[in-house]
This record gives C-alpha cells, structure tokens and sequence, in this order.
C-alpha cells in the first residue's frame, strides 16, 4: 500500500522515538532496536478467466536493507513462464512489475490490481528462496499445491511469525481471492490497496 511503501522507505534513516510493528497482533521491539522493518506483501489479481477464483503473487522484504525486497509469483502466465518467476529490487520496481503483468487473452488487462501488507518480527529471505524452489518443484496440483498454497509457503517460510500464526488458514478448499478478502484481514494483514 501507498503508505506502507513510504514507512519501507522511511526504514533507512534513523528513527527517534519507540515506533512498534505489530505482526500478529502484539507489538514488537522498537524499531530502533531492529536493522530495519520486515514483512510481506500479498498481491491479488481479483477475478481471473475463465474461474473468477483470483491469482496471487509475493513481496517479502530483505531483513538489514532499506529498499530489497525478492517477488514473484506462480503462475502469471502470458508474460511470465506458467510455472512463476522470481525477481528481486526496490518496493517501487516490485510494484510497477506486479501493475505491468498484462493478461493477453482477456484485451490486455492488468493481472494484479491489489494488494495487502504485514509487519513480522522476523524475516529469512534465503529460507523464504528455498521454499519458492521447493513448492515450484512439486509442481502444480490444483487441490494440494496450487498458486495459493506456494504462495503462503513462501510467505511462511520467510516468517516463523507468520508459520506459527493459527489465523493463516491451510489454503486448502480457499480460493486465492476468498483467502486474500477473508483470511489475511482476520490475521491483521492491513488494509488492501490499489496498484
């Protein structure tokens, strides 16, 4: 969101005073006492043809840098590979990625429109990496290892904050834009924004 982006922005200078993240729902240290905030971010294309079931996508901020954050999806096709991509760089160049996925069969429409933010305690990019390659090579079954499922491994794997959270439902009989409009919000993910 607009002004999530600007806080990630506003990480790299010095903070003056006890700012708190909240993650699942207590605060944490001061931000003063962290190298920088962590989090993600969900994008959501809402409806997708032919199934209106939606597609989501990852943002996972880099721990100790002010501006890195590694994003991707599985399964943006017509300008990615069907089977996902994965890209790192700065919150502007990953939202302006996420607004520039074009679905070429449905008259060129923007594929993400949304997205929604969280604050953790805790982020691991490497470990988050690792379960993007895993889930990506089990490939893709429609019931047990689907975009949101790979999705939520991604962001669960980035987080022990975000694993150990009960509201973050199993993605499983959850269509993305169900898990995106109803779970995220119940674990405190902030408010959905506009690409």
């Amino acid at each position: 969101m607009k002004m999530y982006g600007r806080r990630m922005a506003r990480a790299a200078a010095p903070v003056i005073g006890a700012l708190a993240l909240f993650a699942t729902g207590a605060v944490t240290a001061p931000l003063e006492a962290q190298a920088a905030p962590v989090g993600g971010c969900a994008c959501s294309k809402p409806l997708t043809v032919p199934t209106g079931r939606g597609m989501p996508a990852f943002a996972i901020k880099a721990p100790g840098k002010a501006n890195h954050w590694i994003y991707g999806s599985f399964g943006s096709a017509n300008d990615a590979p069907v089977d996902g991509w994965i890209s790192g760089g700065t919150w502007e160049k990953a939202l302006g990625r996420f607004a520039s996925v074009r679905v070429k069969d449905h008259h060129k429409a923007r594929y993400y429109t949304r997205y929604r933010c969280v604050n953790t305690r805790d982020g691991d990019v490497k470990r988050a990496q690792s379960w993007y390659t895993t889930v990506k090579n089990r490939g893709y079954n429609f019931a047990t290892n689907n975009c949101l499922h790979m999705s939520m491994a991604v962001f669960k794997g980035y987080s022990e904050t975000l694993r150990k959270d009960a509201r973050l439902k199993s993605a499983t009989r959850w269509t993305p834009n169900d898990y995106y409009e109803q779970v995220l919000p119940a674990a405190r993910w902030e408010t959905s924004q506009s690409l």
